[in-house]
């Protein structure tokens, strides 16, 4: 069972003490459901339900006073609350929330802009993760708040990486590094190490990125489990990459241990992904294969898993707000029966005065009427929003197995490379054997040839194809002037995942410039205009 750690930004954050203890409260509150959820997962929901209304509470309970600076920590607690559950845009509407409540120019406002920038990085929206992190940046400089600082420069290079600036993602990672020195701050050194480490592995240059995760190493041991995961399979990547297998597989192996003990699955697919990586290069094929067996199981289920979590989060948090619209409305009707209860005392008590009592009835039923019938509205405005948020659901469900399909690619992509890869390295080891050796291996080699050629996985892919784009073989037949072969389909739905021509080389299982040719051939097939783009016709159907 994990500790519970709290994260050092929630004590260098300059607050007043009666907002660092709601933080430091909801803090721990969204800390034991994470904790109860991964010893018990049946209990998972139940403890979201329960954590989501008390931060509801809160956030009532502050607006009910009118306390500024307790709307704004409610408001922190509910995007921090959506962040962990990964649902992005939710969170950014509350800390959004937050910076309108917040007018002090603090530490606060500092954590939010690096907290909005570091979501918008992870949805790849640069331009805005961009905005927010200079705007901290700038902020901090001017109230020397010098980590708030360190973590929008390490942002800020994480930023540039992403867009394959790596000569400014450097700048900004070494002006993190100097602060968190000065500092003392081990977590953040290893952080820092690390991504600088990975901006030299993107330039290819391994022997540079390795020296930097083993900075990171040693600076880790106050970190979280899955940091050190994420650099032990740092630097056994780069060993092998390095043309050191046998160095790097110790690291690769520790990674996967922990991984497993600490049930990581995502970094469980890294480690699982790297050791077939580093078995192939050492020749063990049979622990390769069987390696990257696990790693795609574990993919698949790992998919699977967190779109039923995900589906099932969401209905939660709607069943929640349906509840509070439910309690708003009976609130509304208790209020109106006892309207109704003075309406009836008073025309009781005044019944000798039944001129007088009839004009006062008539004048409450009138106001009766119009509550109603303001009620009967409200009652349609949460109809209307039940439906509004049932089509939000229904949106976010398309669009999560629409992420699911494009990863299915990738995978495909990624299996079909490996096993071709592994294919020619047998066909260069077989003239170099007795003849047994080059008997079994000619075998072996026919057997993954015939996998290769299997058409079960394109069947069931394009099933799933068909699931979210239902009309769109059907639109592009109607639309081309010749009939289009099997392959020019396929083609045309890879096209429309808007998948690069690399990526369609690698699934199609042939080169780049055969992709340009077919494209071609293709554009010649369709009503296209001669400035017309090929990609803009086919997403459009």
């Amino acid at each position: 069972m994990n500790s519970l750690k709290i994260p050092s930004v929630f004590f260098s954050l300059k607050l007043t003490g009666k907002v660092q203890a709601l933080v430091l409260v909801s803090f721990i509150i969204l800390n034991s459901f994470s904790l109860q959820a991964q010893d018990n997962p049946h209990s998972r929901h139940d403890n979201i339900d329960s954590v989501f209304t008390q931060l509801k509470i809160q956030l009532n309970k502050a607006e009910y006073l009118e306390d500024t600076s307790a709307i704004v920590t409610s408001q922190i607690h509910l995007a921090n609350f959506y962040e962990r559950l990964e649902i992005e845009n939710e969170a950014i509407k509350h800390y959004h929330i937050a910076l309108e409540h917040h007018q002090k120019t603090d530490t606060t406002l500092a954590y939010i802009c690096n907290k909005i920038g570091a979501i918008h990085l992870s949805l790849k929206q640069y331009e805005s993760a961009s905005r927010y992190l200079n705007k901290s940046l700038k902020l901090t400089q001017r109230i020397a708040y010098e980590k708030g600082k360190a973590i929008a420069y390490a942002l800020l290079g994480s930023v540039a990486e992403k867009e394959s600036d790596y000569q400014l993602a450097l700048k900004n990672q070494e002006k993190s590094l100097a602060i968190f020195e000065k500092l003392s701050d081990s977590t953040g050194l290893a952080v820092t190490y690390e991504n600088t480490g990975s901006i030299y592995e993107d330039l290819e240059q391994y022997e540079n990125a390795l020296n930097y995760f083993l900075k990171a190493q040693v600076f880790a041991k106050n970190s979280t489990t899955a940091t050190k995961i994420n650099i032990l399979n740092n630097i056994g990547d780069a060993n092998r990459k390095m043309g050191n297998p046998n160095e790097a597989l110790p690291y690769s192996l520790r990674a996967l241990q922990l991984s497993q003990s600490s049930k990581n699955i995502h970094q469980e697919e890294g480690a699982l992904k790297d050791l077939a990586l580093i078995y192939a290069d050492l020749g063990d094929y049979k622990s390769a294969f069987d390696y990257m067996i696990h790693f795609k199981n574990l993919n698949a289920n790992a998919i699977e898993y967190k779109k039923a979590e995900l589906v099932g989060t969401l209905q939660i948090l709607y069943e929640v707000e349906e509840r509070e619209a439910e309690l708003r409305l009976l609130n509304k009707q208790h209020e109106l029966d006892q309207v109704r209860q003075r309406i009836i005392l008073l025309a009781s008590g005044f019944f000798f005065l039944i001129l007088i009592g009839w004009l006062l009835y008539f004048r409450k039923q009138k106001q009766q009427q119009s509550k109603i019938q303001h009620y009967k509205n409200k009652l349609l405005e949460v109809h209307l929003e039940k439906k509004t948020q049932e089509e939000a659901a229904l949106q976010r469900e398309v669009e999560i197995k629409l992420s699911a399909l494009t990863n299915y690619s990738l995978h495909l992509s990624h299996k079909n490379k490996m096993i071709a890869d592994i294919s020619r390295t047998l066909t260069n080891l077989k003239d170099r054997n007795t003849v047994m050796i080059k008997s079994k291996l000619e075998t072996l080699i026919k057997e993954i040839d015939l996998d290769l050629s299997q058409e079960q996985e394109w069947t069931e892919f394009i099933s799933f194809f068909e699931q979210i784009h239902p009309h769109f073989f059907q639109n592009l037949k109607n639309g081309a002037t010749k009939e289009l072969s099997p392959s020019e389909l396929r083609l045309c739905m890879l096209l429309r995942l808007n998948l690069s021509s690399k990526d369609i080389a690698s699934i199609l299982r042939i080169t780049p410039d055969s992709v340009r040719i077919a494209r071609y051939r293709l554009r010649k097939k369709l009503p296209l205009d001669t400035k017309e783009e090929l990609q803009a016709y086919i997403l459009k159907l």
